[in-house]
């Protein structure tokens, strides 16, 4: 583990070195669960204006399950962009699969209302999902409209409150993957994956700020609730988020915390970040 983590720290560093110059954020993560399950990503975020950000990254994760393991990768691009001191928007496209299995390509839009002490979000989401059938290579396509919304309030001191809900509608019945008959059409695999596929979900966060050299920049516990849409089963997630300000231009984040499926075992899951900015 300590290894891991220098050979971590050392890569993040070359990397400004090499990426500084270019980029005004930088952004290396691992996740890992005991699940065996482990991810990685990269994020970077480049000024293309005075109020315009433009933002890449992408990633893969490496899952095991009955069958052995499967990769997922994933890609995102983007803008942030500031229309007024009340106004700000965030336009994305987003990519996140397995080519063989299943796929999801996703574009969004949202707006965001800022005031002295809340912002409000509305993002509407479109996403284009392909599923490959086992044995005849068959695509299998899959609409899905999604509508995200936030609210967070920030007038106290050192305290910040944040909740999101998200819907999801899809023009297929979702529910026939937790058949006899998805079974006979589609790999384990494909039907794992599909579990991420949700109906609703709901999180809530509070985070502190401490102001100490002692303690985190922030503290942050957040809870969220999610609707499967393949089984209609429920899926709880508790977590708490640390971020740390080891000089003016590097955070470093930990997150830990908990997953309880409705039909299946707990897993318990950890995250570091490193994230640069100038």
């Amino acid at each position: 583990m300590k290894q891991l983590a220098a050979r971590f720290t050392l890569f993040f560093v070359l990397l400004i070195k090499t990426l500084s110059p270019q980029a005004n954020e930088v952004g290396l993560s691992y996740s890992s669960d005991s699940n065996s399950t482990q991810g990685n990503s990269l994020n970077l975020g480049f000024d293309v204006g005075e109020q315009t950000q433009l933002y890449m990254g992408g990633g893969e994760s490496v899952i095991k399950d009955s069958n052995g393991e499967i990769t997922t990768t994933n890609f995102n691009l983007g803008l942030n962009g500031v229309v007024s001191k009340q106004f700000d928007y965030d336009l994305g496209l987003s990519y996140w699969g397995n080519a063989n299995e299943l796929t999801t390509k996703t574009f969004s839009l949202g707006v965001s209302l800022n005031t002295e002490n809340w912002r409000f979000t509305l993002r509407p989401e479109l996403q284009k999902i392909a599923l490959y059938t086992k044995n005849s290579r068959r695509q299998v396509n899959i609409d899905n409209t999604g509508l995200y919304s936030s609210v967070e309030y920030f007038g106290f001191d050192k305290l910040d409150f944040f909740y999101a809900h998200s819907r999801y509608r899809y023009n297929r019945n979702l529910a026939v993957l937790n058949t006899r008959l998805g079974e006979l059409f589609f790999s384990n695999t494909s039907l794992m994956l599909s579990g991420s596929f949700l109906k609703r979900r709901d999180q809530a966060e509070v985070g502190f700020s401490p102001e100490s050299a002692w303690l985190p920049k922030r503290i942050a516990v957040s809870y969220s609730r999610s609707l499967i849409a393949v089984d209609n089963s429920h899926s709880e997630t508790l977590a708490l988020n640390l971020r740390f300000k080891l000089s003016k231009t590097i955070e470093l984040e930990l997150e830990g915390g908990q997953v309880r499926p409705e039909f299946s075992t707990a897993l318990n899951y950890g995250l570091v970040s490193l994230r640069y900015v100038h």
